[in-house]
């Protein structure tokens, strides 16, 4: 039931993706190759609680876009989804970078905190695990750590195939589209290569951690290579030629969840 449901839930979502204004995270299929990766890496203990407070297994890749489905009734939680960290200014400071705990950094920390508190409602419980897979997700995609004075290049106009777009927008939706449009398939074959040491290594960290590697990937192979002004035109094959970064950081995005979760749900 769940996989019929799927494609009408994913059709419905998309259209308001496209219609909205600001740009979201990474597009519905990133989330749940995220969501899937982190699926295949749960111990049967945590897979079962997480299936208890959800409906099910297959809701951890349904429901992986749940908060962003939620932004427009619930716009207080729009700065959970990002941290500013602008270019040049060193590592992720909280005091500066995140001013009153408002940012995804310190929002995956008190998920995380919700699921492990034994004193916490289930319903409180259920939303914190539906924000915590979701921002995870959001913290890897580079544009979502960094910043140039363009709200993580939302300000930043460039053309793509004949298209006027933005940066963060390219960086949301069209670098995971070149990918394939089978999340779960896509989710299967990168854990399928992988390694137990290539997992132990990419799980590591803390979000922080991860926060930190964002911004200088989004500084070194996003920003630096584009002119700092004027018309901005982007390669006709620029997906294609980020799919391995793309595909690396959904790859560190998932196995994190996955341990993450593993080690909450002991």
């Amino acid at each position: 039931m769940a996989a019929m449901q799927w494609p009408l839930r994913f059709s419905a979502f998309l259209l308001a993706l496209l219609a909205a204004e600001p740009a979201l995270a990474w597009a519905p299929e990133g989330h749940q190759i995220v969501a899937g990766i982190a699926a295949r890496q749960l111990t049967q203990k945590a897979r079962a609680q997480i299936a208890s407070l959800l409906g099910g297994e297959a809701m951890i890749v349904l429901d992986a876009s749940w908060a962003d489905e939620i932004r427009q009734q619930r716009p207080q939680t729009n700065p959970w989804h990002y941290v500013n960290i602008e270019l040049g200014t060193g590592r992720y400071q909280p005091a500066r970078d995140c001013p009153g705990g408002n940012c995804v950094v310190a929002q995956i920390e008190r998920d995380a905190a919700v699921l492990r508190d034994p004193r916490a409602s289930r319903t409180v419980k259920r939303e914190a695990l539906l924000f915590l897979i979701h921002f995870v997700g959001d913290l890897h995609q580079p544009l979502h750590a960094a910043d140039r004075h363009d709200k993580g290049g939302n300000d930043v106009t460039v053309r793509l195939r004949g298209k006027r777009l933005n940066l963060h927008q390219v960086w949301d939706q069209d670098v995971v589209a070149v990918m394939g449009n089978d999340s779960e398939r896509i989710a299967a074959d990168i854990e399928a290569h992988l390694s137990r040491a290539q997992k132990k290594e990419l799980e590591s960290g803390t979000p922080a951690d991860w926060a930190n590697e964002s911004l200088i990937i989004a500084a070194r192979e996003i920003y630096a290579p584009l002119p700092r002004s004027g018309r901005i035109t982007l390669p006709p094959d620029y997906p294609r030629r980020e799919r391995d970064l793309t595909r690396l950081q959904l790859t560190r995005a998932g196995l994190r969840l996955g341990a993450m979760l593993n080690g909450i749900f002991r």
